[in-house]
């Protein structure tokens, strides 16, 4: 296997309170979830969706696209529930964490506004590792 260079918070406690704050915005912040093209295709073809019927173009670095929002939230977002669990993007399986790249180290930060953060168990390294290789792939597949 291949070594990836990571840095990961230390000592996070973390458990999701299925309360779909990541889905949307916040009264103090405006959540963005951005898209990788592979993404959108994926979306699309699973829901049978046009892309832009949920995404709109954008460009930040290797996104192409932004998804939707209905009311301050994700399109997808029903009640609490998410209608593409299964197939969400990689930036919301990272929430509350999300990742960055610099000089080929992955940084990982923490959305404290998360109300899941300090609860549960800490969050081992191996957490950041798998999570790194899921950004490395979800990159791989934008060609």
């Amino acid at each position: 296997m291949i070594r990836m260079n990571f840095r990961a918070p230390k000592n996070v406690r973390y458990e999701c309170q299925r309360c779909a704050r990541c889905c949307g915005d916040t009264s103090h912040r405006g959540r963005n979830i951005l898209l990788l093209p592979s993404e959108v295709e994926q979306i699309s073809s699973h829901t049978g969706l046009r892309p832009l019927s949920f995404a709109s173009p954008a460009s930040n670095g290797v996104y192409r696209y932004r998804m939707k929002k209905r009311s301050g939230k994700c399109v997808f977002l029903e009640g609490k529930a998410c209608r593409i669990y299964d197939i969400r993007p990689v930036i919301c399986r990272f929430y509350p964490f999300s990742v960055k790249r610099y000089n080929g180290t992955y940084m990982f930060e923490v959305s404290r506004d998360c109300p899941g953060i300090g609860l549960g168990n800490l969050v081992p390294p191996e957490h950041f590792e798998r999570m790194v290789k899921k950004a490395s792939e979800a990159l791989q597949a934008r060609n």
